[in-house]
This record gives C-alpha cells, structure tokens and sequence, in this order.
C-alpha cells in the first residue's frame, strides 16, 4: 500500500517528501497478516497496527527517487528485524483489546478533497442550472469534468448566453472581495 506523498512547506515548493518506513511496514503487516486465520485478521485494524509499529521504528524519509531507493534499501537490509517485531508486537496489541473503540483521525487531505468535490458539485449545478450541460449528460466527475466544461463553455460561445445565474455569482463574488476604499479625514490631503 502505497501512502501519498506529503507537499513540503513552502509557497510554491512543488517538491514533496515521504517516510519510505510507512510502505515497508505495510508491507510487513500484510504479510504477517495473511499468517493468521482470516477470521482473526478480518478483526485486526491495519491502521492501528501500523500506528503502533511506525511508533517503534526510525522513519526513513526521502524526497527524491535515489533517495527513496536508498532508503527501501536501508530498511530492507538493516531494520528488516526491527520491522518484523514492532508489527508483530503490534499485532498483539490491537488484538488484546479488540473491543477498544477510538474515533479515527481524518486523513490530512480529507478536508481539501471535500471542499473540491463541494466546488465541483456546485459547478455542475451552475452549469446545468444555466442550461449549459444537456439534462441527459452523465454527473461531472473528475474525469469527466474537463470535457463536460469544454462543451459548456463552447455552448455558451456559440449561442452568445450568459446565463443570469452565472452573472449573479460573478456579480457576488467581485462584491464580496471589492473592499471600497477608506478615507482617514486625518490624512494631511484632506487638511488646509
């Protein structure tokens, strides 16, 4: 199981750098879990597992593609024991307490994917709401998002439309960042 990449700090860094530790320990779980019977494995909560073993392991973090190589290399060689027994003693853990509850953490993109998939929602309600997506036309996904505003906006170049709820969020969006300029009367301009 592959974990995403995390953007490093910093306006405009498009580089981005990741803990090659996380990868080798779900690897490690997974192969340890396909040991136990399914009933038992069917019960065990890979997160937590791997909470509690990434706990007891030196994260291996690369930013680059040699880097990251180097670093599967390091684990695999040296900390291939010291992985082994912090999943297994993990294992363990989560299955001593297997009525333990806990409220999971939302993953650290959840809210920026939410508020993506409110914004699409909501251009694919303005478009057809303006009668410029074809009632027939399949939901806008990610994938289909390009082509479905392609049309739309060749539609609306070709019939000359502008549909006045479009002119009415553009009308609300320039109001609310339209900041209209504030005079001090103590400014020296405005003294004799």
């Amino acid at each position: 199981m592959n974990q995403p990449s995390v953007p490093s700090p910093g306006k405009g860094n498009r580089r981005a750098y990741q803990n090659i530790m996380e990868n080798l320990v779900h690897k490690e779980i997974h192969r340890q879990l396909k040991r136990l019977p399914q009933k038992l494995a069917d019960y065990i909560d890979v997160v937590e597992v791997a909470t509690y073993a990434l706990n007891r392991v030196p994260p291996l973090y690369a930013s680059s593609e040699r880097g990251k190589e180097r670093q599967e290399e390091k684990g695999i060689l040296d900390l291939k024991q010291q992985i082994s027994i912090a999943v297994r003693q993990a294992i363990a853990a989560v299955q001593r307490d297997p009525l333990r509850s806990s409220t999971p953490l939302a993953p650290a993109q959840y809210a920026q994917y939410e508020i993506a998939e409110t914004c699409l929602r909501d251009l694919e309600k303005l478009l057809r709401d303006s009668y410029l997506i074809e009632s027939d036309a399949p939901d806008m996904d990610w994938d289909t998002l390009k082509i479905i505003v392609a049309k739309a906006l060749k539609k609306a170049a070709t019939q000359g439309i502008v549909h006045r709820r479009i002119e009415e969020v553009i009308t609300e969006w320039e109001y609310q960042t339209y900041m209209p300029p504030v005079f001090d009367w103590q400014d020296p301009r405005y003294k004799f």
